[in-house]
């Protein structure tokens, strides 16, 4: 997860903003972006990527891409 510090950095939020809008502490958010751990639940990754407007890839630093490419499902 290591795009968390710079995507609140872009969109100027503290840690502890951060953290009430998911439902985190600030102190987890710190650890987050220090990379000494990383979200376990699927449910922060989708509110992390939600806040920011970008993929779980994105934020995972899977894929340079920010936001994936609509799939139409047929």
């Amino acid at each position: 997860m290591n795009n968390i510090l710079a995507e609140r950095k872009k969109i100027g939020l503290s840690r502890e903003e951060l953290g009430q809008k998911i439902g985190r502490s600030e102190a987890v958010i710190g650890k987050w972006e220090r990379e000494e751990s990383s979200p376990l639940l699927f449910s922060d990754a989708v509110n992390l990527a939600a806040v920011f407007g970008c993929s779980i890839d994105y934020l995972a630093g899977i894929t340079e891409e920010r936001v994936p490419r609509s799939k139409v499902v047929a």
